[in-house]
């Protein structure tokens, strides 16, 4: 758990206002879930996580969609972020996440110096250069695919439609099987002499 903590933390250095805005939260505990990764903490007041005992008050699930939107440069859908607990603080806590993005090249310019940092991510971008092009539209494609033509699971407001259509439809055969049922009665009171 401690190095999960420490690359979060890593991340929120690179955005010190990032975790100013964490820092309101401070002492509240929080949990971050991306199987097969589990995260949880406590809010500091310098806006860290730190280690602690207990159940988080808030937890955001997220599947694994919101890495590929995330890669792909797209805005994740709702259904890949499930809140649990304290939904306030888990979607606030949402909102800041997602404003994180790792700056590699300023990691590596600890390591090389800030010149050969730089040409490094020059290499690298020239490196993938069309084909690196290509293939982030193939995964912006690949993502929608996922989300609207082939969904492994239905979206909610689609099974909640589905329930609605089916009582709906229920309700109406009951009415149709009463109207029957009184137009059988009124013919066989017909047929009577």
């Amino acid at each position: 758990m401690g190095l999960r903590i420490a690359a979060l933390n890593h991340l929120l250095n690179q955005h010190p206002a990032v975790r100013a805005e964490l820092a309101q939260h401070a002492g509240r505990r929080i949990g971050i879930s991306l199987p097969p990764f589990d995260l949880a903490g406590v809010v500091t007041s310098d806006g860290w996580l730190a280690a602690c005992e207990g159940e988080p008050e808030a937890r955001l699930r997220l599947k694994h969609g919101v890495a590929l939107a995330q890669l792909s440069g797209q805005e994740p859908a709702m259904g890949d972020i499930v809140l649990e607990g304290d939904t306030e603080l888990a979607a606030n806590v949402g909102r800041i996440v997602r404003q994180l993005q790792w700056d590699a090249t300023e990691d590596l310019s600890r390591v090389v110096g800030d010149v050969a940092a730089h040409r490094v991510q020059g290499w690298v971008r020239g490196l993938f250069g069309i084909k690196g092009e290509i293939g982030g539209r193939l995964l912006e494609t690949w993502v929608e695919h996922l989300r609207e033509e082939a969904p492994l699971l239905a979206k909610k407001t689609d099974v909640e439609a589905f329930v609605s259509a089916v009582d709906t439809l229920r309700e109406d055969a009951d009415r149709l099987q009463k109207h029957l049922t009184l137009l059988e009665a009124r013919a066989a009171n017909l047929r009577q002499p």
